[in-house]
């Protein structure tokens, strides 16, 4: 199943990077080859052989391929923080992180903070927002068929009867303690997990 989640994320971020850099919306649509790309793309609506789905997929992962570009480029240059997330026997290690914090520098209504790490082809990305509170490792370097997706947000608190808030900032120093579902799986079974970051 294609996942647009990653997209959204990634997007989202796009926007607290812009506004915390005094950038606009129209700097990313200008400078999006994935726009072009994807309206061009032969395979899409056009292709008689019943391959528009793909065609849809494969500009959505070149749209998301190009934004985590554009995102890791920015987090390089920023520098500094870190962030750890251990869930289940498992540990991910990233060595900086973008953080946004209030609706000014995210550029949403409602949303207090926002982490997002980009490293070897996974997304880290952590929220306070009108939503809830969320942390979630996704694959986006393949959308259909991730080799990662977990999730531990307002819905996976509902189906784990986990804790609803559950991120906690202190200054630049960020925690968080959850129940996570394994998106790449049928079973909805529960993994403990925690993250410990440092916004630059």
């Amino acid at each position: 199943m294609f996942r647009m989640t990653s997209v959204f994320i990634i997007g989202v971020v796009m926007a607290l990077v812009l506004a915390a850099c005094g950038g606009g919306a129209d700097d990313a649509v200008g400078d999006s080859p994935a726009t072009t790309s994807a309206a061009a793309d032969p395979q899409g609506s056009s292709d008689p052989s019943g391959s528009a789905g793909d065609g849809a997929a494969d500009g959505a992962q070149d749209l998301g391929d190009d934004l985590a570009q554009s995102l890791e480029d920015q987090q390089a240059a920023a520098g500094g923080g870190g962030a750890t997330l251990t869930v289940g026997d498992t540990t991910w290690t990233f060595g900086s992180v973008l953080c946004a914090f209030g609706p000014d520098e995210i550029g949403q209504e409602g949303a207090e903070f926002v982490l997002s790490a980009i490293q070897d082809g996974l997304q880290l990305y952590v929220s306070i927002d009108s939503f809830g509170h969320s942390v979630s490792l996704d694959d986006i370097s393949d959308f259909e068929n991730p080799s990662v997706s977990l999730a531990a947000d307002p819905f996976t608190a509902a189906m784990t009867q986990g804790p609803e808030e559950f991120v906690e900032v202190d200054g630049k120093a960020i925690s968080a303690t959850a129940l996570f579902l394994d998106g790449t799986s049928d079973a909805l079974d529960p993994v403990e997990g925690t993250l410990e970051a440092t916004c630059p």
